[in-house]
């Protein structure tokens, strides 16, 4: 189950072309936007607590979807790669939850919380298209739970 690191042939292996490759990515390329727009937004936010609250999960939210993109990327394992991909879709529907409820708490005007928003839909349409690529037959085992396919 678990490969030693020493086990690996690493031969024709590029860091830079696979970081070159991510950054290609339509997808990544939008988590990125949304990620920086997020940032952006809650910059305005003010200092009560509650804003606070909902800028820590907004920028909690924003920066975990690119990651697990890139970790989904990294791997050839069609379970590892779903997982990632639920991960994903779990944080951009609570970002999208935190845009209501920051409207409705007035904490940013409506017309940038409404542009993210629009964001995170082009990004669900990418998002489709990315998994969809996803090679199912790749899994070398089960993942004990039965989730993505059958043990």
């Amino acid at each position: 189950m678990w490969e030693d690191e020493d086990d690996k042939d690493h031969s024709g292996y590029d860091p830079e072309e696979e970081q070159r490759k991510l950054e290609a990515l339509p997808v990544y390329k939008k988590a990125l936007e949304i990620l920086d727009l997020t940032q952006q937004i809650v910059d305005t936010f003010n200092d009560e607590d509650h804003a606070k609250i909902h800028r820590q999960i907004m920028l909690e939210d924003a920066t975990i979807i690119p990651a697990k993109i890139a970790g989904a990327e990294a791997m050839d394992d069609y379970i590892l790669k779903m997982e990632n991909a639920t991960i994903i879709k779990i944080h951009a529907r609570s970002l999208l939850t935190q845009t209501s409820s920051a409207k409705y708490l007035d904490l940013q005007d409506e017309r940038y919380l409404k542009l993210l928003r629009d964001e995170i839909e082009a990004f669900r349409l990418l998002f489709k298209e990315w998994i969809s690529t996803f090679e199912n037959g790749t899994t070398k085992e089960g993942d004990g739970w039965g989730l993505f396919v059958q043990d």
